[in-house]
């Protein structure tokens, strides 16, 4: 890994035993959900510092937003982690999860806890990024160096409002976690939590094991995890090569999927596209370039997600073979929309917890033959260089080994945090069990009501074994 821009004293969180009265009274709170449902919930905040080893760092406002329980005997709270980084609780619930949000109330008060820099919980400005001109396909070596300078602005920026960047880190972020425990007035909080939130769960297990009663994690990713092994995602493409050639549908339609895909990456290198299409959501006309780093883009961050985006990609290969390129000029489209702006909690934080310099090793080696090559960890590490955040280290990145109840979920499909790396994490817990989704993807907890029902099982103290939930077969188009 780059020498980062500032040498600073290892990180030793020291959380104050008196934080629990910065929290303020809970107040009433009427929280809406995305069908314009509403809830009769709570809302509280406590303080705590931007960078507890910093004794001059500014105060944060932390807030959570509080379910009640419909239970008589409640269990310990249910203290939900946001994704990304960057996702927040709050906004997570008005979504498709709202109902899962309901149901859990049955086991105890559930709480949407929005992390430092999100939602309720953000004071941070975010950083636009410099112009992009659609109509130019990208080239790998200047979209880094482009994002590295865009950066590097946005670094200066949130320096100049006095802002610790060095407080934004899951270490950081775990310690929220105590004194929210203390703002609930427990000794003992249930985690429940995604991706990134596995993320944090896992910081906090190995850090303040204390205060966690039970886990729920899913699509989970270890804490040296946050850069993804290609070869992972080679593989996983070529699993979905297998499914095709397996369907009577399918194997006349697709026999060769992944040289087509090859292909297709292989003419896009040589000769990048400019293609008139339109926005996908409001018809607008729109002229875009595409390059082979484009396409590799779009199966990292949307087709190798979630089976809905997956059924389309043989059908959106086999257009592309046969120079039909509108359809995924939409889709790239709407990803450079998405990386307009740079958020600080969500750089920080996976700048921090870094990459140790074995796996970075196999990473590079693995990037030269994935077809993906790098762009699952995109823009990491490279803006590690200039993020001035102190890398984590190898001792947080070890493994963890726990003896916490803990429930995994993961499905076979999740181009993200990958199933064969989810599976060798959770072998290093003593007291889990897995639910394994085939045909599963990243976005998981609603992929099937048995998912939710399992979960709420768990946090009433049911004993829930490693199964198989085996989903519909993916339709592909």
């Amino acid at each position: 890994m780059k020498t980062l821009l500032h040498a600073l004293l290892p990180i030793t969180l020291i959380v104050s035993s008196q934080l629990s009265a910065n929290s303020e009274k809970l107040s009433p709170y009427e929280y809406i959900g995305y069908k314009q449902q509403k809830v009769d919930a709570q809302i509280g905040t406590f303080t705590v510092p931007e960078n507890r080893n910093n004794p001059n760092s500014r105060q944060l406002t932390l807030t959570y937003v509080k379910f009640p329980t419909t239970s008589k005997t409640p269990g310990k709270p249910i203290v939900y982690l946001s994704g990304g980084p960057g996702g927040s609780a709050t906004g997570t619930a008005k979504r498709s999860r709202f109902e899962l949000f309901m149901k859990l109330r049955a086991a105890s008060d559930v709480i949407l806890f929005d992390q430092r820099g999100t939602g309720l919980s953000n004071d941070l400005k975010s950083c636009q990024s410099s112009a992009i001109d659609l109509k130019v396909p990208s080239n790998e070596k200047k979209l880094i160096e482009k994002t590295l300078s865009d950066v590097k602005k946005c670094v200066v920026q949130w320096q100049s409002q006095n802002i610790d960047l060095d407080g934004y880190n899951t270490k950081q972020n775990a310690a929220d976690l105590v004194d929210l425990t203390k703002a609930l007035n427990t000794d003992k909080i249930n985690l429940w939590g995604i991706s990134y939130g596995s993320h944090l769960a896992f910081a906090a297990a190995k850090y303040h094991p204390e205060i966690i009663n039970q886990m729920a994690l899913a699509s989970i990713e270890g804490l040296d995890h946050t850069i993804k092994q290609p070869a992972r995602v080679q593989a996983l493409i070529e699993k979905i090569s297998l499914m095709l050639k397996a369907n009577p549908k399918t194997k006349d339609k697709y026999p060769h999927f992944i040289a087509d895909l090859a292909h297709v990456l292989q003419h896009l290198e040589k000769s990048p596209k400019i293609v008139n299409t339109q926005d996908f959501r409001t018809k607008k006309s729109l002229v875009v370039g595409i390059g082979k780093v484009d396409m590799q883009f779009a199966l990292s961050f949307i087709f190798l997600t979630d089976p809905q985006y997956l059924m389309q990609l043989p059908r959106i290969i086999t257009d592309m073979k046969n120079n039909q390129f509108a359809e995924i000029a939409s889709y790239i489209a709407y990803m450079r929309g998405m990386s307009a702006e740079h958020t600080l909690m969500s750089l920080a934080m996976d700048a921090a917890s870094g990459i140790s310099k074995q796996r970075w090793s196999q990473v590079q080696q693995q990037a030269k033959t994935a077809l993906v090559g790098r762009t699952t960890n995109f823009p990491f590490p490279d803006i590690n260089a200039v993020m001035p955040v102190t890398d984590l280290g190898d001792d947080f990145r070890q493994a963890l080994h726990s003896d916490i109840p803990t429930l995994f979920v993961s499905g076979t499909l999740d181009g993200r945090t990958l199933y064969q790396s989810q599976v060798e994490l959770a072998a290093n817990f003593s007291n889990a069990n897995m639910i394994t989704v085939e045909g599963g993807g990243h976005n998981i907890f609603m992929a099937h009501p048995d998912i939710s029902e399992r979960i709420l099982e768990f946090f009433n103290g049911q004993k829930v074994q490693s199964h198989t939930i085996t989903l519909d077969p993916i339709k592909f188009q």
